[in-house]
């Protein structure tokens, strides 16, 4: 989407930052008789960079300014090279190679620019969006956003904004992007998180605002659904190694069913990126499902049924132990009418 910036005139902006420091620097040196003469040079210079980044702009109100500051490099050049043969060779050898290898140079730089934007958003799970991103790359927006919307499942929605914005050097840089998660069936639970360029991608946003904990560099982060700051977005929570979260340790310690180490492996790295894992564990004496999630806040697992009503570890340590134990008196009882068995048998 475009907004009321996006016809923000980014050649003005640049004459008026111009001006500011040639009037700093002749302050600074008002008693040098050579500043007008190097200010005039570097001006040219100037001018002619200009001339070759904005060869290309499709606004309207830059290329009317374009044509101003084209003109005034041509009084320019008339002023710092008043004999007509030296003027002739500038501006028919020294120029037109300057804007040849000036215009070379920032193709170069542009078309590599645009490629490391492209690779930042596939592998932050945008990779579709390019192709709208590339429509607002050629209109040479100063700012933009572009929309990407899709549906988790039929009752969940999450719609994305990707910002962009266009540095002074005139290349563009991803700051980030607003991630809202829909839900029809809870509408309390419709939530909306501003990710800055630190490494979150478009799966982790979705576990993020789903109230789970994401392993990221290292550090364990977590969304506080109960603090907003002033944008709308949620506080974030920071374990890291430091605060010695095991998750693995925590794994362990489940009365889970016997598991390979692919198995295993595969759980861990589901859990570090957010996700809600099914496992099978020992209750009661009997094997039963349960959902298990990341929780390095308390250094442990959440674990919730397939109903999805929240169960506590010590509870089932508990229930297992006392199956055991019951179990364990069950065989004893057996035991001992077997060997009462055995020894009536005998004296009969």
């Amino acid at each position: 989407m475009m907004d009321d910036q996006s016809l923000t005139n980014r050649l003005a902006v640049e004459i008026n930052d111009w001006n500011s420091k040639e009037e700093n620097l002749k302050k600074l040196f008002r008693s040098s008789p050579s500043i007008e003469t190097s200010l005039l040079k570097e001006k040219l210079k100037w001018y002619e960079s200009v001339l070759a980044r904005y060869r290309k702009t499709n606004s309207v109100y830059e290329n009317l300014t374009l044509q101003v500051v084209k003109g005034e490099h041509d009084n320019l050049v008339n002023q710092l090279y008043p004999e007509k043969l030296r003027r002739f060779i500038y501006k028919n050898i020294v120029l037109r190679m300057n804007v040849r290898l000036k215009s070379s140079i920032y193709s170069k730089i542009e078309a590599k620019s645009n490629n490391e934007l492209k690779e930042k958003l596939e592998r932050i799970g945008f990779k579709d969006a390019f192709k709208k991103v590339e429509r607002y790359l050629n209109l040479g927006e100063t700012k933009f956003i572009v929309p990407v919307s899709y549906y988790l499942n039929e009752k969940e929605r999450l719609d994305h904004s990707l910002n962009f914005r266009k540095d002074e050097s005139g290349q563009y840089q991803f700051e980030g992007f607003k991630t809202s998660l829909y839900s029809q069936s809870k509408n309390e639970e419709n939530r909306q998180h501003f990710f800055t360029d630190d490494g979150v991608n478009a799966r982790q946003s979705y576990e993020l605002l789903s109230g789970r904990a994401v392993l990221i560099d290292g550090i364990w982060k977590q969304l506080d659904l109960n603090d907003k700051d002033a944008s709308g977005s949620y506080r974030v929570k920071e374990f890291p190694q430091e605060y010695g979260y095991d998750l693995k340790k925590a794994l362990e310690e489940l009365p889970i069913n016997s598991l390979d180490q692919l198995q295993v492996g595969e759980i861990l790295g589901s859990l570090k990126n957010g996700g809600r894992e099914l496992v099978n564990l020992e209750r009661n004496g009997s094997s039963q499902n349960f959902y298990v999630e990341a929780n390095p806040q308390n250094r442990g697992l959440l674990i919730h049924n397939e109903d999805l009503k929240k169960v506590l570890l010590s509870d089932l340590l508990n229930q297992n132990s006392k199956t055991s134990n019951k179990q364990a008196k069950c065989l004893a009882i057996q035991s001992s009418q077997r060997q009462h068995r055995t020894a009536k048998s005998k004296s009969l």
